[in-house]
């Protein structure tokens, strides 16, 4: 895994170092694979992500290879090998959001904002991941989900990515609600 230039930052593993001694002590190779995943959702909590650095030190501590730590990590979509962006959006595509155009709302904010397949924009400034479940908020569909508390609805391209850039302009995610 390599990290473009624009992502690369020291990694400070000590934090985690400290986790992996006091929770995630391994008696064998097997107790260690069982290990894997906990481990790992340690340090993405701790990073946001999962950084190559702290892949290898959980495969160090844990005694497993880092091929092993990377087939787990790709594999659960819930992982992150790369940064996320400044701000972290959840675009709903429940029932209720698929059938006002989530679908093509997704595929639209994909293209116009350029992101990668990360769900990551150039620029770094969000990471969208979709969420095949619902967010709960079902009146306001299709709907956002931004850094974790705030809801924007009723979406259309247009709207989404006014949203987008009045964050990119300062707004906080609070403010946006008024964003036409």
């Amino acid at each position: 895994m390599s990290r473009s230039t624009d992502t690369a930052r020291e990694i400070d593993l000590e934090p985690l170092k400290a986790i992996l001694r006091r929770d995630f002590v391994a008696d064998g190779y097997q107790e260690g694979q069982e290990l894997i995943l906990g481990a790992c959702q340690e340090a993405q909590l701790l990073y946001g992500w999962v950084p190559e650095e702290a892949a290898q030190a959980i495969a160090d501590h844990l005694g497993v290879t880092i091929n092993r730590i990377f087939g787990l990590l790709t594999f659960y979509a819930d992982f992150r090998t790369e940064p996320p962006g400044a701000h972290a959006m959840l675009l709903c595509h429940g029932a209720a959001c698929y059938v006002m155009g989530s679908e093509r709302l997704i595929e639209e904010v994909r293209d116009a904002q350029k992101m990668g397949l990360d769900g990551r924009t150039p620029d770094g400034a969000f990471s969208i991941q979709i969420v095949n479940g619902c967010l709960g908020v079902c009146n306001l569909a299709p709907v956002v989900q931004i850094d974790h508390h705030t809801y924007v609805g009723h979406l259309t391209r247009e709207r989404l990515a006014d949203v987008m850039q009045a964050i990119r302009n300062g707004s906080s995610p609070e403010e946006i609600h008024g964003v036409e």
